[in-house]
């Protein structure tokens, strides 16, 4: 009985260790400024907090604040550069918008937890990664393809996509973490 018991639970930790969930993306949090300036201010969970504050018009800039009451951590990213977005609306106005999207992303297999900060710039581009009370920079998509118009997040369970634009040109760059540095390394796809 012993025997079956034992290999009942190696069975099943062998099947654990080989299913694994990978990425896990959160309710984005998307803010809009289309002429002048704007303030957004929330909670990312219990303890964390979202300041930002933004401003729309011919070009776009964005301060973004990630703090935490318990630990009185923070992060400040400041003049991020945001894409505008021109478009028409449903009721044929046009418009252009400074946006900005934030993520909450949780690698399962670790319990890591991180946000993605999207400008549709490359220089707004990154990613924060929050651990033990304490956010950080650990990665930014600008260095990756010099003078790129416009970069943006995919996640899928078991891949991080970055995926930059330069006119005609189209790149696409598997994000990996690396644990001992802290940060994300990209490699370009095929």
């Amino acid at each position: 009985m012993k025997k079956l018991i034992a290999s009942a639970l190696l069975l099943s930790f062998a099947l654990a260790g080989s299913v694994s969930a990978g990425w896990v993306s959160g309710e984005s949090t998307v803010i809009a400024v289309n002429q002048g300036e704007a303030a957004f201010h929330g909670p990312l969970s219990s303890e964390q907090r979202l300041d930002v504050g933004m401003t729309g018009g011919s070009s776009g800039r964005a301060d973004v604040i990630f703090s935490n009451k318990s630990s009185e951590s923070r992060l400040a990213l400041s003049a991020l550069p945001v894409n505008i977005e021109s478009g028409t609306s449903s009721d044929g106005t046009s418009y252009q918008d400074a946006k900005l999207t934030i993520t909450p992303l949780v690698d399962n297999d670790s319990g890591q937890r991180y946000y993605l900060v999207e400008t549709g710039n490359p220089e707004g581009t990154q990613i924060i990664a929050y651990k033990k009370g304490n956010f950080t920079q650990a990665f930014t998509a600008a260095s990756l393809l010099e003078g790129a118009d416009s970069a943006s997040f995919t996640v899928e369970k078991k891949e991080l996509t970055l995926h930059l634009e330069k006119g005609e040109v189209k790149n696409d760059y598997l994000l990996t973490y690396d644990s001992r540095t802290g940060t994300f390394n990209a490699k370009q796809k095929n």
